[in-house]
């Protein structure tokens, strides 16, 4: 039977073309030194490097895109159909995938100035009274 352990590893991922290297725990195999995948530690490197990536690079996190929802009072379902995302786009976002260039953008707007979110909401409104007619 193989015995592991768990140490820090330096590993470097590549998101988006850019190296990012970070130091976290990972299961070892003591015998050989080399790493065993475990799924929980190896997503734990993932949004850590992932983590660095938005940090670096000024990109809007999961946390932060749940709290400008809520502060809406809207489900992932609403919030995309606001601002015209699919809902799996939300969903993606939330648990934590980079958003693109652009909907970073956007994300970034509408966190800093309530009357762009107000906007949104009131042209969607809009819109569903003209599809009701």
């Amino acid at each position: 039977m193989t015995t592991t352990s768990i140490k820090n590893y330096t590993n470097t991922f590549n998101i988006r073309g850019t190296e990012i290297e970070i130091t976290a725990p990972a299961r070892i195999n003591n015998a050989t030194g080399e790493v065993v995948p475990d799924m929980e530690l190896d997503n734990t490197a993932i949004k850590m490097a992932q983590d660095k990536y938005r940090k670096k690079f000024n990109f809007v996190g999961p946390e932060d895109i749940k709290k400008l929802r809520q502060k809406w009072q809207l489900s992932q379902k609403e919030f995309a159909k606001v601002i015209g995302w699919s809902p799996s786009t939300v969903a993606l976002y939330e648990v934590g995938e980079i958003p693109t260039k652009s909907n970073n953008r956007l994300l970034k707007v509408m966190i800093k100035d309530p009357k762009v979110m107000e906007a949104f909401i009131a042209e969607s409104k809009a819109d569903d009274n003209l599809k009701e007619l």
